[in-house]
């Protein structure tokens, strides 16, 4: 007879889901941009299919960023600080330098150096910078910024806890994101404030909702009506921001304020919604939600690494725009089913441990 899987006390069937309908939609929107890349060499978000999975997929991994506060005051607070950082140290920051030191390890040029100690110099001195700006892979560049979410906590839970002024303080840092944009940090060594300042909202925001969370969620009720229209009409709005090619407007990205508003009313829907089903939850996305830090630091690397794999669709121009929309399906697939086999592998090698490594 099959044992019942059996939950932790304080384990969130429907957050589970949603952390992994976040890693599927952080994946597809990579998966969109690189078919795109692979067919017609270079991204260009005037297209309507690039210009669709902007809208609907970019900033997705503000859903991350929801779920870590939420989980912190629902289920990490009560263990303390100690046990919150040891956590964090041995499931991120020890899988983040294994990713960084493996995959710079892959892209450094040794046969470039003129000596093995110059080349061993060279490929930690650039380890040590992929660390501080998350430049491994082009998706690695949140997890300094999470890292550093993580460090705010305890400042974050002394305001949103001390007294009703530190907790206006903590209200404001929900907010602030609408002015405060957040500022690409793929393409270069940069880290940006701008952009720790944009998560954090949504990482006090998951923190606020994580305190007495039945609670918030029967407030959240009565606003729902409210929610799904900002969540339709942020998007409209963002469809026009992009078509007639609006953005900045001084120092503030108009898109990443509507961005913001956009992903927190999706966020709280798509929970709202995953809620509902109670204890039937989609048994396809447990396994992707349970590996889903291992898929965020694996699928960046190996979307296009696997895109020549997919030619003979992607770069079949005879069917446009589908070729994108079929490339995108294939290489999606791939790169989560690939990123769970490398998590299959460390699992049974490694067993408990294997966490430590690959994340999961």
């Amino acid at each position: 007879m099959k044992e019942a899987t059996i939950n932790p006390p304080n384990f969130l069937g429907y957050l589970h889901s949603f952390r992994g309908l976040a890693i599927i939609k952080i994946v597809l929107g990579h998966a969109v941009a690189a078919a795109f890349i692979a067919a017609y060499g270079a991204f260009d978000e005037s297209h309507p299919l690039i210009m669709a999975s902007e809208i609907f997929y970019h900033d997705s991994t503000l859903y991350f960023a929801i779920i870590s506060g939420l989980l912190f005051t629902r289920v990490l607070e009560p263990k303390g600080y100690y046990k919150f950082f040891s956590s964090k140290v041995k499931n991120i920051l020890l899988p983040y330098l294994f990713f960084t030191l493996v995959l710079t390890f892959i892209t450094v040029r040794f046969h470039d150096t003129k000596s093995f100690q110059e080349g061993l110099v060279y490929y930690f001195s650039k380890v040590f910078r992929n660390l501080i700006y998350g430049k491994a892979n082009f998706a690695l560049w949140y997890i300094p910024v999470l890292i550093v979410l993580y460090l705010a906590t305890p400042v974050l839970q002394s305001l949103h806890k001390t007294s009703k002024w530190t907790r206006m303080l903590f209200f404001a840092v929900m907010f602030i994101p609408l002015v405060v944009s957040r500022i690409q940090m793929v393409g270069d060594y940069i880290f940006k404030f701008e952009t720790v300042i944009y998560f954090m909202g949504a990482y006090a925001l998951g923190m606020y909702l994580g305190t007495d969370l039945e609670a918030k969620f029967q407030s959240i009720k009565k606003c729902k009506i409210a929610i799904v229209v900002t969540a339709f009409a942020s998007t409209g709005l963002l469809f026009y921001l992009y078509i007639v090619k609006m953005d900045m407007v001084g120092a503030i990205s108009v898109r990443e304020s509507v961005f913001y508003i956009q992903k927190i009313a999706f966020a709280i829907i798509f929970m709202m919604l995953l809620k509902r089903l109670g204890d039937a939850q989609p048994r396809w996305l447990k396994p992707i939600a349970r590996d889903s830090f291992s898929i965020y630091f694996m699928h960046g690397s190996i979307l296009y690494a696997s895109s020549y794999l997919f030619r003979f669709v992607i770069e079949n121009k005879t069917i446009a725009p589908l070729n994108i929309v079929f490339g995108s399906i294939f290489l999606i697939v791939f790169s989560i089913s690939v990123s769970m086999a490398v998590v299959f592998v460390f699992r049974k090698v490694f067993g408990k441990y294997s966490r430590m490594i690959v994340g999961s």
